[in-house]
C-alpha cells in the first residue's frame, strides 16, 4: 500500500481510538489496532478447529469492525465478505486489505437489516457485536435468513453476570441492577467520550444469561445450537472443572462471554 493510503488508515484508527488514552498501555494497544491483522492467530486457529472444511465455505464477518480478522482470514485464502455499520470501519478494512493487494468487499449496513439475498452464506462470524446492536432478535433473524440450509452462525454472547465487564473493565458492575450500573459507570469512567459518537451506556447494551440467550434462539427457530465455551470447559481435566458447583460458578459468574454455534 502506498504511503497516502497507509496514513489514511492510521488517521482513521486514531480517530476511533483517541478516547481510550486513559489506558496505561494506550500506545501499544493502538499500535495493535493499526496492525490488527497480525494478532488473529488464536482466533483463526479456533475457527479452523471448530468449523469443518472452512476453506470451502462462503463466510460473512458480520460486524467486522476494523477488519483485523477479515484480513487475516483473506491472507490465508478464505472466502470472506465483511459487513459493518460504521462507515469508517469499512474504509479501514478496505485500506487494511490494500496492504496485501487484496480487494476487500465490505458492506456498510446494519446487522438488523442486511442487504444480502436469502441463502447466501455457509458461515457467519459475529464476534463482539450482539451486545451493541439495537435489536439482537433482528440480527439473529437476518443471520438465519441469509444462511444456506445447514449453514452456521458462530456468535459471541456477553454474560449478564460476568465478574469483570468486558467493555468497561470494572469488577462486579454487571451484578448490579442496570440503572445503578449506569450511575456507577458515569462516576467511574475515565474515558474522554465527549466526541465519541459510538459510546453506549450499560443500559443500551444487550447482555444475557445462558438461559435467556437460548430462549431467544429458540424463538428464532434455529435447527440446533450449542455453547462451545461450556463444551470446552466440560473437556478440561482440572479438578475445579470436575466439581459441579465450581464449574457452574465459572461458567455463569466468571466468564465474560460465551461462544455459540447456531445451525439453520
Amino acid at each position: 500500500m502506498d504511503k497516502n493510503n497507509e496514513q489514511e488508515l492510521i488517521n482513521l484508527v486514531t480517530k476511533w481510538t483517541d478516547h481510550f488514552k486513559c489506558r496505561k498501555d494506550f500506545r501499544r494497544w493502538r499500535e495493535k489496532r493499526i496492525w490488527q491483522e497480525n494478532y488473529q492467530q488464536d482466533t483463526t486457529k479456533f475457527l479452523e478447529r471448530v468449523i469443518p472444511n472452512l476453506k470451502h465455505k462462503k463466510i460473512l464477518d458480520l460486524g467486522c469492525g476494523m477488519g483485523g480478522l477479515l484480513i487475516a482470514l483473506r491472507r490465508k485464502g478464505f472466502n470472506v465478505t465483511g459487513l459493518d455499520f460504521n462507515i469508517d470501519y469499512c474504509e479501514i478494512t478496505k485500506l487494511r486489505g490494500k496492504r496485501y493487494n487484496l480487494d476487500i468487499e465490505v458492506i456498510n449496513a446494519k446487522a438488523e437489516k442486511i442487504p444480502i439475498e436469502d441463502h447466501s452464506f455457509d458461515l457467519i462470524i459475529c464476534k463482539d457485536v450482539l451486545e451493541h446492536v439495537q435489536s439482537p432478535k433482528e440480527l439473529l433473524r437476518e443471520s438465519k435468513r441469509i444462511l444456506k440450509q445447514n449453514g452456521q452462525l458462530l456468535i459471541s454472547v456477553t454474560n449478564r453476570f460476568s465478574y469483570v465487564d468486558p467493555h468497561y473493565h470494572i469488577r462486579f458492575i454487571d451484578w448490579f441492577p442496570i440503572k445503578i450500573g449506569d450511575f456507577i459507570l458515569r462516576k467511574a469512567s475515565k474515558k474522554d467520550i465527549s466526541n465519541f459518537q459510538d459510546n453506549q451506556a450499560l443500559s443500551q447494551m444487550h447482555y444475557y444469561t445462558i438461559k435467556s440467550f437460548e430462549k431467544l434462539v429458540r424463538k428464532i427457530n434455529f435447527a440446533s445450537y450449542f455453547n462451545l465455551t461450556e463444551r470446552k470447559i466440560n473437556n478440561k481435566h482440572e479438578w475445579y472443572f470436575k466439581t459441579p458447583f465450581l464449574k457452574s460458578m465459572i461458567i455463569n459468574f466468571y466468564l465474560s462471554s460465551w461462544n455459540y454455534i447456531l445451525t439453520k
